[in-house]
């Protein structure tokens, strides 16, 4: 990614941008680990829907925060992928896609993870109600699984993750260095192989332990690409000033 292969947008456009690349995986890993730590994030997603509930009251405000600034993360990546393929110089006809392919992925990834800010919190709040009667328990705990495989398993972990993979791939192959081309690529396959991982909540596989662990894989070596690409980035704007 040479400076001189970059005409078409001003030098620090394109440093902002490659900034970015390089920030907004390293800020995403802040909340990121605050839930690993406080809401065993993401294993008790796979724990029944009342233990879920239960947790999450407990943490308080604080613990709803944390998912906010987590959705919010997604806001700036939104702005990069926008502007990513122009300033990539991108051939014309790919343009198109790899915006619109990681937008998919920002927007139903920020929608799958507002849900624990502005839908969980009610939920939480009527089953640990101390006068909830076992029967108003089990209705919100259905009420749950629902929203949780509709907005969680579908839209954020499926189809987020999807055309995360596919974005990845396309701006990757655009790389000139080979060891960044192949590392996108690695972390784009693992994504959709990661995606089996959903698929283990309603249907049993093979090696259900490994796979369970490939997303979390792919994310770190995600996030080694991108920061990366973006330094990458940053250096040939900085030598096109």
């Amino acid at each position: 990614m040479k400076a001189q292969e970059l005409p078409g947008v001003a030098w620090r456009a394109r440093l902002v941008l490659g900034a970015g690349l390089a920030l907004v995986p390293l800020l995403v890993q802040v909340p990121f680990n605050v839930l690993v730590a406080t809401f065993d994030y993401p294993d008790i997603l796979r724990q029944p829907a009342g233990e879920i509930l239960v947790r999450f009251s407990a943490g308080g405000h604080g613990l709803l925060w944390t998912w906010y600034a987590y959705a919010l993360c997604l806001v700036p990546f939104l702005l990069i992928v926008i502007a990513l393929p122009d300033v990539l110089e991108m051939p014309v006809g790919r343009r198109a896609l790899v915006r619109a392919l990681g937008t998919i992925s920002a927007v139903t990834q920020l929608v799958g993870l507002l849900r624990w800010t502005l839908v969980v919190p009610a939920l939480a709040a009527a089953y640990t109600e101390p006068l909830a009667s076992e029967a108003t328990r089990n209705a919100v705990a259905v009420a749950f699984d629902l929203q949780h495989r509709l907005f969680g398993n579908l839209l954020g972990e499926h189809l987020g993750q999807m055309t995360l993979a596919l974005w990845t791939f396309l701006v990757a192959g655009h790389e000139t260095n080979r060891a960044l081309r192949t590392l996108g690529r690695l972390g784009a396959g693992l994504f959709l192989l990661g995606l089996a991982d959903g698929l283990l909540t309603v249907v049993p596989l093979p090696a259900s332990a490994l796979i369970a662990e490939v997303p979390l894989v792919a994310f770190l070596i995600w996030t080694v690409w991108l920061v990366a690409t973006g330094v990458r980035v940053m250096r040939a704007a900085w030598r096109a000033r």
